[in-house]
């Protein structure tokens, strides 16, 4: 058993995984704002969102709605609907914890129209 530092490396990395069950991942957005977010996603499975480090942010689009929701570090979220993050805080990144098993949606933020996949 090896003991690790849960910090951000990049965009997103999985430091730990039960495959077919749950992955947990450490995600740094790239954003630091709301409103330099254009692309919203949603899976197919909800996510535990645990902020970590400093303040962090979610844009969350349910029914064509926005909020945004500011988290304070070891607050904790369960996300269904159309997300996205970004940093308040430059310290602050997120612990996700989700199904290996899934599919994700992307809609363009302004029209709400489902973009393809890439990648």
């Amino acid at each position: 058993m090896k003991k690790i530092t849960l910090q951000p490396d990049g965009r997103w990395h999985v430091p730990y995984e039960d495959s077919g069950s749950w992955r947990v991942g450490v995600y740094n957005p790239e954003f630091n704002s709301a409103s330099e977010i254009d692309v919203l996603e949603k899976h197919t499975c909800s996510e535990l969102f645990i902020c970590t480090g400093g303040r962090m942010g979610l844009l969350l689009s349910e029914d064509g709605h926005e909020s945004e929701m500011i988290l304070k570090p070891n607050d904790a979220v369960m996300v269904t609907e159309y997300h996205n993050g970004f940093r308040v805080d430059r310290e602050g990144f997120f612990i996700v914890v989700e199904q290996t098993n899934f599919s994700t949606e992307y809609i363009d933020r302004k029209t709400g129209r489902v973009l393809p996949h890439e990648g």
